[in-house]
C-alpha cells in the first residue's frame, strides 16, 4: 500500500512530531507499506514568531496527484493540516487524520472557534480519525470511524544500568518553546539543592539562558540537542524527569515514557493527553504553578519514595510498543480501503493493556 503522511515537522528536526512520524514510518515499512513523508518544509510558508503560515502547498500539492492509496494528515496545525485536508478530499483520496492536539497557540477565542469547526465539522469528512489518548478520543464527536492508538516507546533503547550518584538530579527534555513551561520549572527549582539538566534546543533557548542568569541559578546545565545514545546516558544519570508544559500543545509526552524506561521518576503537568499517559506512574501537578511543581520535586528527593514511581513507570513503558502501533495503523488502513464510509458512528478503541 502506498501511503503519504503529511505532518508539520519531520526529521532532522528534533521534536515529538518528528519522532513519532519517523518511528511509525519505520515500522509501517517493515510491515510492507511504501511510505512518503512531507512536511511544512515542503511548502511555501512565512514564519511569524513560532508559527508557520502556509501560503502555498508547493511539493505537497503536486504529490496529492500521485498514486497514493491513502493520504494521512497529522494535526491540528492551522493553515497546514486544514488546508491539506481540503486539498486531499478534493483530489478524491482516502483520508486518515491523526489528531495530536487542539490548536491553541493563537488568541483563545479564535482557537476555540477553529477547533470547534475542525472537530465537529471538518473531521466528519475523514475516512478515519486516530487519536493517541482517551482524553482526545472523548473530545472527537463525528460520524466517522475513530480509533484510539497510543504512541510507542523503544524500551530496550532507553533502559540500562543506572549510574549511581549522591546528588539529586532533575532533567528536562524537549524543545525550548514557550508552551513547555521552562520558566515555571526554573522558578520551582530556585533555592533547591538539585542539579537540573536541560536537553533540547529551540528559538527560546537564549531567553531561558538569560532567565537563569536573572534568577542567579548556578545549578542548571544546557546541553542543546544530543544524540540518542547521549540522551540515554543522561536519562540513566538522572533521578526525575520534569515536563512542566503549560498548554495542550503538549499532547502525549513521549519523553515521559523514555525516562520511565530508563528508570527515572516523572513529574508532569496535569493536561489532557499528558495526564492519560503519566497518571499511571508519575506525579501530576497544576500547570503554570511553580509552588505545586516545587512541592512535587521535593517529595521525590527521598530515594525510597522515588522507587515507588520508578517501578510503576518501567512496567508501564513496556506496554507501549512501536510495532503494536504500526500494526494497529495497518488495520485501520486496510479497513479504510475495504469498506465505504459508514453512515453512522462506529468507534474502535485500543487500550494497549
Amino acid at each position: 500500500m502506498r501511503l503519504l503522511h503529511l505532518i508539520s515537522e519531520k526529521p532532522p528536526i528534533r521534536s515529538g512530531f518528528a519522532t513519532v512520524i519517523s518511528r511509525l514510518t519505520e515500522e509501517l515499512t517493515k510491515i510492507g507499506h511504501e511510505v512518503d513523508i512531507l512536511s511544512a518544509q515542503d511548502c511555501f510558508f512565512k514564519t511569524v514568531g513560532e508559527i508557520k503560515l502556509i501560503i502555498g502547498t508547493g511539493r505537497i500539492g503536486r504529490s496529492l496527484n500521485g498514486t497514493y492509496d491513502i493520504v494521512h494528515i497529522h494535526g491540528h496545525t492551522p493553515t497546514f493540516s486544514d488546508r491539506l485536508f481540503l486539498s486531499s478530499k478534493l483530489s478524491g483520496k482516502r483520508l486518515a487524520y491523526t489528531m495530536h492536539c487542539p490548536a491553541n497557540y493563537f488568541l483563545k477565542p479564535i482557537a476555540k472557534i477553529y477547533n470547534g469547526i475542525v472537530n465537529n465539522f471538518m473531521l466528519n469528512f475523514a475516512d478515519a480519525i486516530i487519536v493517541t489518548t482517551k482524553s482526545y478520543y472523548n473530545l472527537i464527536n463525528t460520524s466517522t470511524k475513530k480509533y484510539l492508538i497510543p504512541w510507542g516507546v523503544d524500551y530496550d533503547k532507553f533502559c540500562g544500568e543506572r549510574k549511581l550518584h549522591d546528588e539529586y538530579r532533575l532533567l528536562f527534555v524537549g524543545q525550548m518553546r514557550q508552551y513547555k513551561g521552562i520558566k515555571i520549572l526554573l522558578q520551582a527549582v530556585k533555592g533547591l539543592d538539585v542539579e537540573l539538566s536541560m536537553v533540547g534546543d529551540g528559538p527560546a533557548r537564549p531567553q531561558y539562558e538569560n532567565y537563569v542568569r536573572q534568577l542567579g541559578l548556578n545549578n542548571i546545565n544546557f546541553y542543546g540537542n544530543v544524540s540518542d545514545d547521549e540522551l540515554k546516558q543522561i536519562y540513566l544519570n538522572s533521578d526525575v524527569l520534569v515536563l512542566p508544559s503549560v498548554s495542550t500543545n503538549e499532547a502525549f509526552g513521549l519523553v515521559t515514557l523514555e525516562a520511565a524506561a530508563a528508570g527515572c521518576a516523572v513529574v508532569a503537568s496535569d493536561l489532557p493527553g499528558l495526564r492519560d499517559v503519566v497518571s499511571e506512574f508519575g506525579l501530576l501537578v497544576r500547570p503554570n504553578d511553580p509552588k505545586s511543581l516545587r512541592a512535587a520535586i521535593q517529595s521525590l528527593e527521598n530515594r525510597s519514595q522515588r522507587e515507588l514511581y520508578i517501578g510503576k513507570g518501567m512496567s508501564a513503558a513496556t506496554r507501549y510498543n512501536w510495532r503494536n502501533v504500526a500494526e494497529e495503523y495497518d488495520k485501520v488502513y486496510w479497513e479504510m480501503l475495504a469498506v465505504n464510509k459508514p453512515k453512522k458512528s462506529i468507534t474502535h478503541e485500543k487500550n494497549f493493556e
